[in-house]
C-alpha cells in the first residue's frame, strides 16, 4: 500500500479483528471484521479500496468469507472501501443510507478536506449500502448499536457482551480530536454516557489508537465541558473567540488536529443558542433537510 497510511490488525477478541490506521488524522480511519465458522462481518471500509485490500486478504488467508458489511454512518472514510466486498450484503441505517444517496460524491469537496488524498477520489468506485434489515445476525453474538443525532444524524456501535469489546465506529476519537460538523453535542454526550454504561473492556475507535472506558470518558468530559461551557457563554453573551479562551480541553488538547476544539465549541455554542435542530442536522443536496430519526 505505498503511499498509504500504515495498517496494524490487532485481534482484540477471539474472532474480533481490528484494524488501525495511522493515528486517526483526517481521512485514516479505523475498521474491523469479526469472524465466526468460516463467516466473516466487515465493520467499515476505510476510506478507498487500497485500504480494504489489507483486511479482504487477511480475512481470505483465514479461510472465511466476508457475507456481511456494516457502514456505522455516512463519512467517505467509513464507506469508500466498499467495493471491495461488493458481493456481500452491505448495510447501513436508512437515514444514513439517504444521506450517502443526497449527498452524492463531492470530489473537489473531499480534495478540500483531506489534501494528503487529493487526486484519487475522482475515479473511487462507489458501492451504496441497503437498509439495515431488522433481523440481522453479527458474527461473535455482536449486539448492534443505534444512535441518533451524535456525531452524524444516525451512528452505529456495536457491542460484544461476552469479551466486553466495542466496535465504537466515530462515536470514539482516541488521541485525535473529535470532528462535529453533522451532529449534536448533546446527543453525543449522551451516547456516550451509554456506551459507558456498558462497561465495556477494549474500544476499538473510528479514529486513533485502541483504547478502554477510561479513554472513552475523557472524550465524554471533554464534549460535556464544551456544551456546558457554550451555554454559559450563550447565558452570558461571551463570543465564540471569548468562550474558547476560557475553554480547558484536558488531555484532549494534546490530541491530534486540535484545530477541532473551536469547531467542537463553536457546534455547542450553536446548540446551546438553538440555531440546531436535532431532527433536521444536514441541509442536503437541493435544500432537502436530513431526518435524523428516520
Amino acid at each position: 500500500m505505498s503511499g498509504w497510511p500504515k495498517q496494524h490488525l490487532h485481534e482484540v477478541a477471539e474472532g474480533i479483528t481490528a484494524c488501525v490506521q495511522g493515528r486517526g488524522e483526517m481521512g485514516v480511519s479505523n475498521a474491523s471484521f469479526v469472524l465466526e465458522q468460516g463467516r466473516a462481518c466487515v465493520i467499515d471500509t476505510l476510506t478507498f479500496p487500497a485500504m480494504a485490500q489489507h483486511m479482504a486478504a487477511e480475512i481470505k488467508q483465514r479461510g472465511a468469507r466476508v457475507d456481511l458489511v456494516i457502514n456505522t454512518h455516512h463519512h467517505i472514510d467509513h464507506i469508500g472501501g466498499n467495493a471491495v466486498f461488493a458481493e456481500a450484503q452491505i448495510f447501513a441505517h436508512p437515514t444514513a443510507r439517504h444521506i450517502m444517496q443526497a449527498v452524492g460524491h463531492p470530489v473537489a469537496l473531499y480534495d478540500r478536506l483531506m489534501p494528503a488524498f487529493k487526486g484519487r477520489f475522482a475515479a473511487q468506485p462507489q458501492v451504496l449500502p441497503e437498509p439495515l434489515p431488522p433481523d440481522l445476525r453479527i458474527p461473535q453474538a455482536g449486539e448492534l448499536l443505534t444512535f441518533h443525532a451524535a456525531h452524524t444524524p444516525v451512528d452505529l456501535a456495536v457491542w460484544f457482551p461476552g469479551p466486553r469489546v466495542l466496535l465504537a465506529g466515530d462515536l470514539a476519537f482516541f488521541g485525535v480530536v473529535p470532528l462535529a460538523i453533522h451532529g449534536l453535542i448533546s446527543g453525543w454526550v449522551e451516547a456516550l454516557s451509554h456506551l459507558l454504561a456498558l462497561q465495556p473492556v477494549t474500544v476499538v475507535p473510528g479514529h486513533g489508537y485502541i483504547g478502554t472506558a477510561d479513554d472513552l470518558r475523557i472524550m465524554r468530559d471533554f464534549l460535556a465541558a464544551a456544551l456546558q461551557l457554550a451555554r454559559k457563554a450563550h447565558a452570558t453573551n461571551l463570543s465564540l473567540q471569548e468562550a474558547l479562551t476560557l475553554f480547558d480541553p484536558g488531555p484532549v488538547g494534546d490530541w491530534l488536529e486540535a484545530g477541532r476544539i473551536r469547531l467542537i465549541l463553536e457546534r455547542a455554542l450553536q446548540e446551546a443558542r438553538g440555531e440546531l435542530d436535532r431532527e433536521h442536522l444536514i441541509i442536503l443536496p437541493g435544500g432537502e433537510k436530513n431526518h435524523a430519526t428516520g
